[in-house]
């Protein structure tokens, strides 16, 4: 048997083939590692979710445009890198990533506070930190919040959380607001009345850049700075004449600060007692409580609660009073906005010719005050919520300047339960955040909405993605090597 020659040609060209075949895998390898670290270095990313999760919206850039080049941390606890191993952590690390390429003075760190506990020494003294918690720091000063602050969820009947809305955006465009104000405006809640403070009211002031401040009346004055005193469930009374020789009327400091200006929101309940001096303040804006009574509706109330659940009506009657709940009312399709456990309030008489009042939400007709099993005290349109305002003429402006006193009939309109666990339900928490801009002008970060995930939604899926990517990582250079040897063969054999 005759052994076969090898043509050298043959062989030349067939491992040439072989030797392409291979240089073309190990490239396409390279370049995938190259494109991943530059990926991770240069946040060069896409992207393709529908809701864009990741985009800052112009609302943002126009609130942050005179942020100036002031520089800016944002301090991770965690390693950037082990922020992968999460969904939701790498949510938030990528939006991060996008404010630090859109933005030139914002960079990202990683501090590792086992290893390194002084480095976080100064947040210590005013944040429980865990390696979940995101800093924002400028020279000014700093805030910080944990990443789950990030995201809007809802709790079953068991107790179990369940993320279903990405508000990163709010969150880190709040810090940067509050870490780069040059001056931040004061709000005060008032103590030592038996008031309660409200924890997310506070924080919508907080992400608004306000600095909350909780003042005790009888011993200190309101700050000439503060654009908002907020007086929430008192049970006592505040001084008055009693106290005017030693200097120490909380209620002439009040009055003194309404007159210059000032702005004061308070909300009582059917079971705050009868203020006298607290009351008689009100009455000269044009208020009036009945204490010790409750607003009810069988028909428009929230049936989950009870007939005390009141849903309120958006009061139109007063342009200037309108104008709290336009961007609600005015919607297409409006959310509700819920007074629960109200006590009926009155539009008194006003000596003063300067002041007007009016009412911002009211009940529907079908409401009604009872008395008993078979009486009523009242019965229709009752106000909930209303404002009692002084317009001064100002030259310079063309145009008049308003100051409110505005008085709630339920410490729930403000509390957390509407603010925070059914924020995304009813509106409460956007009517609190309209109200505030309105009156002290300050920008209530009411254009950031959050953005619901939805699984279907991606413009390409993590399993197209997944099957593009062995295609072009393992299937095309595959046919390359299979095609590569089959030219081999086919010229072995010639």
């Amino acid at each position: 048997m005759i052994k076969p020659k090898i043509d050298k040609k043959t062989l030349k060209y067939g491992s040439a083939s072989i030797i392409l075949a291979v240089i073309f895998i190990s490239l396409v390898f390279v370049v995938n590692l190259v494109v991943t670290a530059l990926t991770e270095k240069f946040n060069l990313y896409v992207d393709l979710t529908e809701e864009q999760l990741y985009e800052i919206s112009e609302s943002s850039f126009d609130l942050l445009s005179d942020m100036g080049d002031e520089e800016v941390k944002f301090i991770f606890l965690t390693p950037l890198d082990e922020l992968d191993n999460n969904n939701y952590t790498k949510n938030v690390k990528t939006l991060a990533l996008e404010y630090e390429e859109k933005f030139d003075n914002i960079t990202i760190e990683y501090v590792d506070m086992l290893k390194n506990p002084t480095a976080v020494t100064k947040y210590r003294k005013d944040y429980t930190l865990s390696s979940t918690t995101v800093i924002v720091e400028s020279a000014k000063r700093f805030v910080a919040f944990d990443i789950s602050e990030c995201f809007v969820y809802s709790q079953d009947e068991s107790g179990n959380y369940t993320y279903y809305a990405f508000n990163g955006e709010y969150r880190f465009t709040s810090a940067l607001l509050r870490v780069t104000n040059e001056n931040s405006p004061k709000a005060i809640f008032t103590i030592n009345h038996g008031e309660t403070v409200p924890t997310y009211f506070k924080s919508l002031l907080a992400d608004a850049g306000f600095e909350v401040v909780h003042l005790d009346l009888s011993e200190g004055n309101i700050p000439s700075d503060a654009k908002l005193v907020v007086i929430n469930d008192p049970q006592t009374d505040f001084t008055g004449l009693e106290s005017e020789e030693k200097g120490k009327s909380e209620i002439t400091k009040l009055s003194s600060y309404l007159e210059n200006g000032g702005n004061a929101m308070i909300f009582v309940d059917p079971q705050t007692p009868v203020l006298k001096n607290l009351d008689e303040l009100c009455a000269l804006w044009g208020i009036g409580i009945e204490h010790g009574y409750s607003i009810a509706d069988d028909q428009n109330s929230i049936a989950a609660f009870n007939s005390q659940a009141l849903i309120s009506r958006y009061d139109t009657a007063d342009e200037n009073l309108k104008k709290f709940h336009t961007s609600i009312s005015q919607a297409e399709n409006p959310i509700k906005t819920v007074s629960f456990y109200t006590v009926p309030l009155k539009i008194l008489p006003l000596t003063d010719v300067s002041r007007r009042v009016g009412t911002i939400l009211s009940s529907y007709a079908t409401s009604y005050v009872p008395v008993s099993d078979t009486q009523n005290l009242y019965e229709g349109v009752m106000p909930l919520l209303v404002a009692g305002y002084r317009e001064v003429y100002d030259p310079e402006s063309n145009d008049y300047l308003r100051n409110y006193l505005i008085v709630g009939g339920s410490t729930y309109l403000a509390g957390d339960v509407f603010l925070h666990t059914y924020q995304n339900t009813y509106a409460n928490s956007e009517l609190i955040k309209s109200m505030v801009s309105e009156v002290t002008n300050e920008v209530m970060l009411l254009e950031i909405s959050y953005k619901v995930f939805n699984d279907t939604t991606l413009t390409i899926d993590n399993y197209t993605s997944r099957k593009w990517l062995m295609a072009l990582v393992f299937v095309l250079p595959a046919l390359v090597l299979v095609a590569s040897l089959a030219v081999f063969i086919k010229r072995r054999h010639l």
